[in-house]
């Protein structure tokens, strides 16, 4: 049975490996086609959103930049998506990672620095194959079960519910206002705005700005 091309994503936050991953990965694994990579995890929050930019198959360095942390990005992405597969990468310990990983709704784990470790582990998620290399039971589940089992977690808390303040900075920021052009239609200061949003940021348990704007969006969306 012939598989469809499948489409994969990348993050990492080194611009050498990722360089190398989105030349290489095409000639180690046929079939695939990258289309898109970034060193964000808020970027990729914002990608895999969107349906015309979601991958078949997201490959999630575990460290990304300042502030932001892969295994909660996996578990914000997984919160929104139940079909991509998601595979964590790490150049460290995977069991240091990988049962947080499948508590974040990963489908697998994978080493930077075993070429044919990734390549099997991308062709099992082309097939649609949990991937752990490790002699050790992880409990990584199939993307719709992760999903479900997040947003039943999820939705079992109370969700944070910003200030009506707040709420009317980040419907502006969500339309592409800057802190300046907010503050102008307030009349009040861009600190004063820039205070407002991060507090905002803190709330919602997002990593940077862009994370907690999808987060609210996404939320303001499902009431």
């Amino acid at each position: 049975m012939e598989h469809r091309t499948a489409t994969v994503a990348l993050v990492d936050n080194d611009p050498l490996t990722l360089s190398l991953l989105v030349q290489r990965l095409p000639q180690w694994v046929p079939g695939i086609r990258i289309i898109w990579h970034t060193d964000s995890g808020s970027k990729a929050l914002h990608n895999c959103a969107e349906p015309e930019s979601c991958p078949d198959i997201l490959l999630l360095d575990m460290s990304l930049k300042e502030h932001e942390n892969g295994v909660q990005v996996c578990r914000s992405i997984r919160r929104l998506n139940d079909s991509m597969w998601i595979l964590g990468m790490t150049s460290y310990s995977l069991r240091h990672y990988a049962r947080d990983l499948a508590a974040a709704g990963a489908q697998g784990i994978v080493s930077k620095g075993d070429l044919k470790m990734l390549a099997f582990a991308i062709n099992s998620a082309r097939h649609k194959h949990l991937f752990n290399p490790l002699t050790e039971d992880i409990p990584f589940k199939l993307p719709e079960e992760a999903h479900q089992e997040i947003a039943s977690l999820d939705d079992s808390d109370s969700k944070p519910r910003l200030s009506p303040q707040e709420e009317r900075i980040f419907d502006l920021l969500s339309k592409g206002y800057d802190y300046a052009a907010v503050a102008k239609e307030f009349n009040i200061a861009p600190s004063s705005v820039r205070t407002q949003a991060h507090r905002a940021v803190k709330k919602l348990g997002a990593n940077t700005l862009a994370h907690a704007l999808v987060l609210w969006v996404t939320q303001h969306n499902e009431d």
